[in-house]
């Protein structure tokens, strides 16, 4: 459980940094819905790899929430199987997020215009967003499970809460507060360090440490 955490949680990252790092923020500008228009009209391959992605990306976390469930169970079996459900609600709202992001495809090729265009994109970061909403819940008690949990440090724990807060309270924020969109970009700017290190430092010890003690009791029992 904790290899294929760790393999899926890596490949997500990786995903991720292409469908919206390259592919998402290279191509739309929220400002700019004309060179935005012209961007997917030139791009449309790249734009539909990206949605590949963004599937794929939602396949991988239910395969997370399935296999954290697994490794976290015995820690605490009712909050891990609620902290599992959540991140299982949070990829069918991703999946329907994404739903956008095909309409948006075919708005490009039915020359439907710029302003649909970005209404349809704007529909997508909208559920998207609200959807890590409750991303952030499942990592509180992915966090709490982590630090009550002997088997992994403590320190990840205190990490995922941290990540937590912060995708909960800047999503919130963004609905509660729409006006607010730049100080809550610079927010966003400067958590995204502990959102990161959080998730990406818990992956690569699940692939690194985890998985190897998980495998060496089976060993040492026979030794």
């Amino acid at each position: 459980m904790a290899l294929l955490s760790g393999l899926a949680l890596i490949a997500m990252a990786l995903l991720a940094g292409f469908a919206y790092g390259h592919v998402y923020s290279g191509l739309v500008d929220p400002n700019n819905p004309e060179e935005t228009y012209r961007n997917l009209q030139s791009s449309g391959r790249l734009f539909s790899y990206g949605i590949a992605a963004w599937g794929a990306i939602a396949v991988l976390d239910l395969m997370v929430a399935g296999s954290l469930h697994g490794f976290l169970k015995e820690v605490h079996p009712r909050l891990s199987a609620i902290t599992a459900l959540i991140r299982i609600i949070y990829a069918f709202l991703l999946l329907a997020a994404v739903a956008h992001l095909l309409e948006t495809s075919a708005l490009v090729e039915a020359s439907a215009g710029a302003t649909e265009v970005l209404l349809s994109l704007q529909r997508f970061e909208s559920v998207w967003s609200q959807g890590l909403i409750l991303f952030g819940f499942h990592l509180l008690g992915l966090g709490y499970l982590a630090i009550k949990a002997q088997y992994v440090p403590s320190f990840f724990g205190g990490l995922l809460l941290v990540a937590g807060v912060c995708y909960t309270g800047i999503h919130l924020a963004r609905i509660a507060f729409p006006g607010f969109t730049q100080p809550i970009a610079v927010i966003e700017m400067v958590a995204s360090v502990p959102m990161a290190l959080a998730e990406i430092g818990f992956a690569l010890w699940l692939l690194f440490r985890a998985g190897r003690q998980h495998f060496s009791q089976p060993i040492a029992a026979l030794s």
